[in-house]
């Protein structure tokens, strides 16, 4: 077993956990949950670039949606795609290559597949933890992922 912040040292820069807000009509923190989906799609606008990009190692913490305000599952960020500079076509046919770890919905697809520069987030070793109540108004956008450092800075 390694220390996250022995690794974090080693990287040169801290850990981040991520907020992400599922799509509870889809299923998709049963799906996460259950091994089947594995993987996220996150819209990348470089005129917007996060000061907190994701990258491996950082904490993905599921909320399954809006009005419930409960964490209830975590993963850890695997590996990274940005996906830039295609054509829809393109990232169409990666999207359809990628679905078995998607696991989108005939809506999902067709909202990501007109995008075009996304990033795949590929995460492992989703488990549940105790619940965490998140404080409503720490997530100003529903679309975005929310950046923390501690838990503490989105909770109530």
């Amino acid at each position: 077993m390694v220390d996250t912040d022995y690794l974090a040292t080693i990287r040169g820069v801290p850990f981040m956990n991520h907020l992400v807000l599922l799509d509870a009509q889809a299923g998709e923190l049963e799906s996460i949950l259950s091994g089947v989906k594995t993987m996220l799609v996150r819209e990348f606008d470089p005129a917007q670039a996060t000061a907190h990009p994701v990258t491996p190692g950082d904490g993905l913490y599921f909320l399954r949606n809006r009005d419930d305000c409960a964490l209830r599952v975590r993963a850890t960020v695997a590996r990274v795609l940005l996906l830039t500079g295609t054509t829809p076509e393109d990232l169409s046919h990666t999207l359809k290559e990628m679905q078995p770890r998607l696991q989108l919905t005939e809506d999902q697809y067709n909202q990501w597949s007109v995008k075009r520069q996304v990033f795949l987030v590929e995460f492992e070793s989703a488990h549940k933890v105790d619940v965490i109540h998140v404080a409503p108004n720490r997530i100003p956008d529903p679309s975005d992922w929310v950046a923390f450092g501690e838990l503490r800075e989105i909770t109530e």
